[in-house]
């Protein structure tokens, strides 16, 4: 059972009632990390030309091909993120870690069948990796005299003479039949009857303490299947299917305490939203990376956009505090027969297209004890502005909400442009390696900015058909957070301004491989 609640996508300016999803839902899931071995992230997560490396596989299919032996890897990874938030001139802060399997795949090397044939080798490649992480915990707060979360109820409910039909109405499910359970708000009377206005107990003109805490886990992996073909040695072609899983919850929670008024019978009040979401897509990928001479490698990549399915179950709960009657405590799935609400969709992620360039230099006549290493880079073009949502409830709403998501994706996203940059030295069985990646801004509105920059390095150990690397990722990026959004209104009652987050990203990986 889908209900319906008032979302507002604040970046476009434009308040909309669909349903629980949002186009925030869509960038999520299109959006990735550098991702692959630890060599390669220590190398800025570019290698769409360099092939010999299993996390090849997951940017540019064709560098299965330079396989000729097999070989298998696997990497685990820890990530800190640390955010501080700015609210109304106020600043929190917040950090979480957690230890992940980063990537782990099997090489099938292939070798040369018949000596009549340019066709040098056939490989095969089996993996996983993560290609985003959903970890992340941000707290703020502020004091707000201009307005409160209530409002948007108050708003919602003109006009509305009955409480009683707020329990039997999807639309107040998650807002404002809570508030009226929990004696946050009430209808206004005139000669002791509902006149169709309502009233907050919130005592926003002395000014109330605003927090908002928000706590989300999971990630997004991708299971890899590539071929790949050698054809004398100097066209590598390569193609693969592969298999996203999404699994995203997060808890946020919204308070108000009365700090300032002795009049206001409120304590505080929260308002908690859980949403947990799972999804399956499919992909493609096809490449190719040519050597005109030994040491050159030129690679382009396409990736199909992905098309994957989602669940979302959500609940939101409130508990209000006050002087008169206590601790009150409401739940949406009282009017939902003890579940939580469902609502299904579908996401179609943008194509990316990746051209690729690396340089490879060996010391002459093999010479171990000279200094050996590479240089590559990856330029990576994705519109984020082509994503599609298309709700799947079986509802006689879902092609409107559909129209109204994908208008909103239109109006607030645009193309942008990746940059992945590194290299490695290595002399004899030792390697040290730095990258830079840079991933542009996917907004096309003025003023806000969600370009990430990641400074890598690391280390490594190579002898004898075993190899260990460490990686050191660090990723910084500013965004912004709207805590709420105020509906349009007679009272001219403004939203907060919206709290700016800086984030810092800390990610140590591990990888250990052998050839077999």
């Amino acid at each position: 059972m889908i209900k319906k609640v008032a979302l507002t996508f604040a970046m476009t300016g434009i308040c909309y009632a669909v349903s629980a999803q949002t186009i925030t839902d869509a960038l999520r899931y299109s959006t990735t990390n550098p991702t692959g071995s630890s060599r390669i992230l220590a190398t800025g997560g570019a290698a769409g030309s360099l092939g010999g490396d299993y996390s090849s596989m997951f940017i540019n299919p064709a560098g299965v091909a330079f396989f000729k032996t097999s070989e298998a890897g696997f990497s685990l990874g820890f990530q800190n993120s640390s955010n501080t938030g700015t609210y109304l001139g106020t600043k929190g802060s917040d950090n979480r870690g957690n230890l992940y399997v980063n990537s782990a795949a099997f090489i099938f090397g292939g070798s040369k069948k018949n000596p009549n044939s340019k066709w040098e080798n056939f490989s095969i490649g089996l993996g996983i990796t993560r290609t985003n992480n959903y970890n992340d915990q941000v707290y703020y707060r502020g004091v707000n005299k201009e307005s409160s979360f209530s409002d948007n109820y108050l708003i919602q409910l003109r006009g509305v003479t009955d409480p009683n039909l707020l329990s039997s109405d999807g639309q107040y499910a998650h807002g404002a039949d809570l508030a009226y359970k929990t004696g946050l708000i009430g209808p206004h009377t005139t000669n002791g009857q509902p006149d169709g206005a309502w009233e907050s107990i919130v005592p926003v003109t002395t000014g109330i303490t605003q927090e908002n805490t928000f706590l989300s886990k999971g990630s997004a992996n991708e299971i890899n299947l590539s071929v790949g073909g050698n054809y004398s040695d100097q066209f590598y072609i390569g193609g693969s299917l592969n298999i996203p899983q999404y699994h995203y919850e997060s808890t946020r929670t919204f308070r108000e305490t009365n700090t300032s008024s002795t009049q206001s019978p409120l304590n505080y009040y929260d308002v908690v939203e859980d949403l947990t979401t799972d999804g399956v897509g499919f992909n493609t990928k096809i490449g190719l990376i040519y050597r005109p001479v030994a040491p050159l490698r030129i690679g382009l990549t396409y990736v199909s956009p992905t098309w994957a399915s989602f669940t979302d179950n959500y609940i939101t709960s409130m508990v209000t505090d006050t002087k008169d009657f206590g601790v009150q405590v409401a739940n949406s799935t009282e009017t939902n027969n003890g579940y939580s609400d469902e609502s299904k969709y579908n996401i179609t992620t943008p194509m990316k297209g990746i051209a690729s360039l690396s340089y490879v230099f060996r010391p002459a006549g093999g010479d171990m004890t000279k200094p050996s290493g590479f240089i590559t880079a990856d330029y990576e073009y994705t519109n984020f502005s082509s994503m599609k949502m298309k709700m799947k409830n079986g509802g006689p709403n879902d092609q409107a909400d559909s129209q109204t998501l994908n208008q909103a994706i239109d109006n607030t996203y645009q193309a942008a442009s990746n940059f992945r940059v590194g290299g490695e030295l290595k002399l004899n069985i030792f390697a040290i390696r730095a990258g830079f990646a840079y991933y542009g801004n996917p907004y096309k509105i003025s003023g806000i900015d969600g370009s990430r920059t990641y400074y890598t390095g690391g280390v490594g150990y190579r002898n004898r058909g075993l190899y260990l690397d460490l990686a050191l990722v660090y990723g910084s990026n500013t965004r912004q957070d709207q805590p709420y959004t105020v509906l349009p209104n007679q009272e001219n009652v403004p939203s907060p301004k919206p709290a700016d987050i800086k984030n810092n990203i800390a990610n140590v990986t591990a990888t250990i491989g052998f050839k077999f």
